[in-house]
């Protein structure tokens, strides 16, 4: 059985032919599946529409909190997820042939990360984001000693390795992801990047400096857990 894991914040206008698409996709190769819709502090129709959607079809279940959490959203669902295999998509990116590949490569390896960085790969999005994402490596691997070369996106995990770590995360807004793959990076755990191609379908909701901030402090908090420990990052993070 496999686990789709899907945050969702305001996404009215994708969310019917999102999961449509990825039911008819998975009925063929993968009919023992669900997919788990984790809403987060939508203001539109779209925990109205999950719970449609899960009427339809009783293989899909709705998550949801009234505050807007990314992180938050990712880590209930892992924590909720059934499957033996979880894979981790967007609203907005989403792959059936990573899917396919990924839950092949979960025989070897304990993380499959679609990175937009792999050399095969081609990342069709603006300048500026593409350099945001090669500046935010760059600081990942200068501050955690990271080896891979991207932490966002697609991803897929075996799950009887990554629950436990993501029960352990403590960020849990957008470098929620970060914190996973660096954390099970640091136990041990195997992983393997391949390439994707990705088109930036809609202009992000928030702009980079509005961003900065919260990944900032977010990245401040994680370094002092992963350096020190989890009680001087919290007792740092209030003084």
């Amino acid at each position: 059985m496999i686990s789709i894991v899907i945050p969702i914040h305001n996404e009215e206008t994708l969310l019917q032919g999102l999961v449509r698409g990825i039911a008819a996709g998975l009925e063929n190769d993968f009919p023992d599946h669900e997919i788990i819709l984790c809403e987060n502090g939508s203001t539109d129709r779209t925990l109205e529409l999950a719970h449609q959607l899960a009427a339809d079809d009783g293989r899909i279940a709705v998550l949801t909190s009234p505050q807007a959490s990314y992180g938050a959203a990712v880590q209930r669902g892992i924590l909720h997820s059934s499957g033996d295999r979880v894979i981790v998509f967007n609203a907005d990116l989403w792959d059936l042939d990573f899917l396919r590949q990924a839950v092949t490569l979960l025989d070897t390896y304990d993380m499959v990360v679609a990175s937009k960085r792999h050399p095969d790969s081609r990342d069709r999005r603006p300048f500026n984001r593409r350099l945001i994402t090669w500046s935010f490596n760059l600081a990942l691997r200068l501050l955690f000693g990271f080896t891979g070369t991207d932490t966002h996106g697609m991803k897929a995990f075996r799950r009887a390795r990554i629950a436990p770590i993501a029960a352990r995360c403590i960020t849990n807004r957008e470098i929620f992801d970060t914190e996973l793959i660096l954390r099970g990076q640091r136990v041990g755990l195997t992983t393997v990047e391949v390439p994707v191609t990705v088109e930036e379908t809609r202009p992000s909701r928030y702009s980079p400096m509005s961003r900065l901030p919260r990944t900032l402090n977010d990245l401040w908090r994680l370094y002092l857990d992963l350096t020190f420990g989890s009680a001087f990052a919290l007792d740092q993070t209030s003084s």
